[in-house]
């Protein structure tokens, strides 16, 4: 829209404001007031600071009579006015960050209409960066002296990169304290898991519609709708495809005002300068690189113009898509064909967790306690008949059939929603009734499954997936949980050929022996001994393994030279950081290497430990 053609609407607008608000017995007649009555002096004042860039217009009419101002930076002769503000109110006060010269006009309404004055003008004397200091103008403009360009989220293809596409739709009345937390948290960045920092304004009753273009296409074409440009340079300039304006961004109550322009949009512009026509839009979103700006007005449901900054959009690389691949024989495990029935309970000490849509688990999430009803819980899975049961919290029993794709994702009938935590928001639940196999575990001993997690998708506001809440589940046998821990004992010669000990299942804490026997190793030439316990630090970070004996050929060697005893020989972990290791013979380690002799062997070398689950710290490392 044409700065002339929008000063018509204003003007148009102010002359029904203005007559809705005179007395009754005014009627258009004769012109009671002039240009000249209403100059500078004689019927207003300009009053500037310049010390704060403070400029007050304060009217000289009556009270009766109906003001409007309008002011900006002093156009050069012949040029339009470029508007940076407007008021209705009969004392305006405005802080100007730029020096330079301005303008002021007032206007009144007469019984003849609306006059104008002639422009005033005034001056200041120095640039005031304190009133561009918020950090709002840099990600709105980029900052004093730069610029910073918006388009529409959508394209020719229609692809939207950050909400899905151009509009959303709102209840009127909301704003940005509407979507916002006193934190400064967002209600499209917060995530929905954390109590802490969720926002959803349905809650309150404050309904939008996050439509996304691909389901909606009726919202508007596919097409580059062109740029939007604001800058500080010299003044709060923007320009929209080409038509230049003013605006103005009041940092307390997130208004953006435009003058002599509208914002991108596309819609029929028509349309979209009615619903605002004062030239005020509530901005309710903005970050480095995205913004909405809500129309709210009465024309037509309040609705948002979704933007992205041309940089992002220029430099942005989708994201890959990420899937979980499971091996190749996963269905032998989660399916076997000589066991029908399957029964799950959730894992005791760590009953859930995140991950990414990798399948990756993030670390650091924060710890939450899990529900103190957890262990009521159960999921049986019939891989004959396709059917399950799950009883939930209160000992309710919900079930039905399930399939299972190819790449281990279980849909069920229906799923049933329980908090898994303490914190309540976290909870077991899927929207779609699915479940993802993200991982498992096979038992060392038994050669079953003893781990599984199922994963349930998180969405943003937008609908996109963008993590999975896991539920670890154990294997029931018998009824009860049981862990068993597969250990060895390992021997090398200086050739690097091995022998090994059978395997040894820990079951808890306890002593444990190892018995290696010449095998196709060089037993008279010992260079590398070591005993490991898989996946012991996984649920026992704080385990030990204690040296109790080491007998070569019968006699014991522990503590039979200087240096060779339990304190000194060295702990840590495995070629796996689950694995508690011991190396009980170190060639990287000169006062172990000097022990090497002992290890020379012809019937057998035993080895006696103790494991202690728990020692109160990190011993293993």
């Amino acid at each position: 829209m044409k700065l002339r053609n929008l000063i018509y609407t204003v003007l148009a607008g102010l002359t029904v404001m203005m007559a809705a608000c005179s007395p009754e017995s005014d009627s258009l007649g004769a012109v009671d007031l002039t240009a000249a009555q209403l100059a500078e002096g004689a019927g207003f004042t300009v009053e500037v600071d310049q010390n704060t860039n403070q400029v007050v217009f304060k009217s000289l009419l009556p009270s009766n009579y109906s003001v409007y101002w309008e002011y900006g930076p002093k156009p050069a002769d012949g040029a339009d006015r470029s508007i940076s503000g407007t008021s209705n109110n009969s004392v305006y006060q405005v802080g100007i960050a730029f020096d330079g010269e301005y303008y002021v006009r007032m206007a009144a309404q007469t019984r003849g209409g609306i006059v104008f004055s002639e422009p005033a003008t005034f001056r200041i004397n120095e640039m005031n960066p304190q009133l561009l200091s918020d950090p709002l103008w840099t990600l709105l403009s980029g900052g004093i002296g730069k610029s910073k360009t918006w388009v529409l989220d959508i394209d020719a293809e229609g692809n939207a990169i950050k909400f899905g596409g151009p509009k959303w739709f709102y209840t009127a009345g909301q704003s940005w304290d509407s979507f916002h937390n006193a934190k400064g948290e967002n209600y499209i960045d917060s995530k929905s898991w954390d109590a802490t920092t969720a926002i959803d304004p349905t809650y309150s009753g404050e309904w939008y519609w996050a439509a996304d273009w691909a389901g909606n296409g009726w919202i508007c074409g596919a097409a580059d709708y062109g740029e939007m440009t604001f800058d500080l340079i010299g003044g709060a300039n923007v320009n929209v495809n080409g038509t230049q304006g003013a605006y103005n961004l009041d940092v307390d109550t997130h208004i953006l005002s435009f003058t002599g322009t509208i914002p991108l949009s596309c819609g029929v512009e028509s349309n979209i300068a009615a619903q605002c026509p004062a030239g005020n839009y509530k901005v309710i979103y903005l970050t480095e690189n995205a913004m909405q700006i809500l129309f709210d007005g009465d024309s037509e449901t309040p609705f948002t113009m979704n933007y992205v900054s041309k940089e992002y959009k220029d430099n942005y690389v989708p994201p890959v898509v990420t899937t979980i691949t499971l091996p190749d024989d996963w269905k032998d495990y989660i399916q076997p064909k000589n066991q029908n029935v399957t029964t799950y309970k959730f894992d005791e000490d760590e009953p859930f967790g995140w991950f990414t849509l990798a399948g990756e688990q993030i670390a650091g999430r924060g710890s939450f306690a899990a529900h103190g009803d957890l262990g009521e819980v159960s999921l049986e899975l019939n891989g004959k008949t396709q059917t399950y049961k799950m009883t939930d919290l209160s000992g309710n029993e919900h079930g039905g059939s399930y399939s299972i794709s190819d790449g281990g994702l279980f849909t069920f009938t229906g799923l049933p929603s329980f908090p898994v935590s303490t914190n309540t928001d976290i909870r077991f639940a899927s929207a779609t009734n699915q479940l993802q196999i993200i991982a498992y575990e096979i038992d060392d001993y038994s050669g079953d499954i003893s781990d599984l997690w199922l994963g349930s998708r998180q969405y943003d506001a937008q609908g996109h997936a963008y993590e999975y809440l896991a539920y670890h589940m154990k294997k029931q046998t018998a009824g009860a949980q049981v862990e068993r821990l597969k250990s060895n004992l390992n021997y090398s010669d200086s050739g690097w050929t091995f022998t090994n000990s059978e395997d040894v299942y820990i079951t808890g804490d306890g002593d444990y022996t190892y018995t290696l026997y010449p095998n196709s190793a060089n037993t008279q030439d010992p260079y590398l001994m070591y005993l490991d316990v898989y996946k012991l630090l996984k649920n026992h970070p704080n385990a030990d393994i204690i040296l109790k004996s080491i007998k070569v050929d019968g006699t014991e060697i522990l503590g039979s030279e200087d240096g060779m005893d339990d304190a000194t020989i060295s702990r840590g972990v495995g070629d796996d950081a689950t694995t508690g290791r011991r190396y009980i013979l170190n060639p990287w380690n000169e006062e172990s290497a000097t022990h090497t002799h002992l290890f020379k062997f012809s019937t057998t070398i035993e080895v006696t430990i103790s494991v202690k689950f728990d020692t109160g710290d990190v011993v293993l490392q």
